[in-house]
């Protein structure tokens, strides 16, 4: 009998055998925080100084918070692509129907088969941002940047639950690639990653507070506003980041398991 442990094996050897391959695209992930940091650098300096970007944000170190920002929303985006682009690509190369007629339940199909590409894409991004961090801070940034990855390992339960039910949609809509492309933009314009969330409509606002992302970038935020962070605040946002992670993977599991059935029953994949 196939079990998650199965699938998590297979699914990791092929992430690190699809990196052997895509050399280029690994040494990509090292460069990609420091590039975005590098053009919102550039952006404040012609429309603004850094110091107003910190005083906004109310934080003291703008280079570890946009650092611990950029692997935020990189290992954010990977997650929702490796956990919902799962189903995609299966439907794409015609697996699909073959997946879900498996021996192992479509719901922990799904819900396990994108955590290792979820897994690999923080830890390559901490590594590559822990120089700056260490350059910056030096010891305490390097703890500040370990702790960010274990928030960003924390708020992967949750948005494996939330990827998963977008996951669902995709084997009804025939639109997938829509889907993906816009919920990414969207998930970072409501998280607030790089900006407050405060100078949102209030709709958005109240959608962010929905995002697990929203509180895996307070807590990054919390981390570059103090030289020491407050740790009460961070067992907070932990808290919460705990609530969201049982309502959306429970919802999930149920509702993967509903539209499995639905599917077997019309016999369309």
């Amino acid at each position: 009998m196939t079990s998650w442990i199965d699938v998590f094996r297979a699914q990791l050897f092929s992430t690190i055998a699809w990196y052997k391959n895509n050399r280029l695209f690994l040494i990509s992930m090292f460069i990609w925080p420091y590039l975005m940091v590098g053009i919102i650098f550039a952006l404040g300096s012609i429309y603004g100084n850094i110091q107003q970007y910190s005083t906004r944000l109310n934080i003291s170190n703008p280079a570890i918070y946009l650092l611990a920002s950029s692997v935020v929303a990189m290992s954010s985006l990977y997650i929702v692509d490796a956990v919902a682009g799962f189903a995609l690509y299966n439907r794409w190369i015609g697996t699909l129907p073959y997946i879900i007629l498996s021996p192992i339940k479509t719901p922990i199909l799904m819900m396990v088969a994108g955590l290792p590409e979820s897994l690999v894409s923080p830890i390559v991004t901490i590594i590559a941002v822990l120089p700056a961090a260490i350059y910056f801070e030096g010891f305490i940034g390097a703890v500040k940047t370990l702790i960010v990855l274990f928030i960003i390992l924390l708020g992967m339960i949750p948005m494996v639950g939330f990827s998963s039910l977008i996951a669902s949609l995709i084997l009804f809509v025939k639109e997938e690639s829509n889907i993906l492309s816009s919920l990414s933009p969207f998930m970072l314009l409501v998280s607030g990653v790089f900006y407050p969330i405060e100078i949102l409509p209030r709709i958005l606002q109240v959608i962010s507070e929905a995002i697990p992302i929203t509180y895996v970038v307070d807590a990054s935020k919390l981390i570059a506003t103090y030289f020491i962070p407050d740790i009460r605040m961070l067992l907070i946002i932990l808290y919460l980041i705990g609530i969201l992670a049982v309502l959306y993977n429970l919802l999930a599991f149920t509702v993967i398991g509903k539209a499995e059935k639905a599917v077997k029953k019309a016999g369309v994949f």
